[in-house]
């Protein structure tokens, strides 16, 4: 149990770090309180709550895995190198395109 516990301490302690770790991830929780606020002044339904909750979790959680990749990219090879980059680029278009379908379901909710 107390191992448990640990795991869940330092999961937390890494959410702490990564939401406030970068230019992105700020944008991403801007994002979020804007299409919350959005949501509110529409009235969205039950439905449209819960796309945009997971929504909001798919691109948050992508940026924190972009971000863990980066910080290791750069912790394993601190020059430039043309392999890490496109690393650290395939990372970034992955949040790229959990956030291009996230504002599709958006716009797919508000004129539905």
């Amino acid at each position: 149990m107390k191992g448990l516990l640990r795991s869940f301490a330092c999961a937390f302690r890494g959410l702490g770090f990564g939401l406030v770790s970068g230019r992105n991830i700020i944008i991403h929780q801007l994002a979020v309180v804007v299409v919350a606020a959005v949501g509110l002044w529409l009235g969205f339904a039950a439905w449209q709550w819960a796309v945009c909750f997971l929504c909001f979790g798919l691109v948050i959680g992508l940026e924190l895995v972009n971000t863990a990749i980066e910080k290791l990219c750069d912790l394993v090879e601190p020059n430039q190198n043309p392999a890490v980059k496109k690393i650290k680029d395939l990372a970034a278009a992955a949040v790229l395109w959990a956030a291009i379908t996230a504002a599709a379901a958006a716009i797919a909710m508000i004129t539905l």
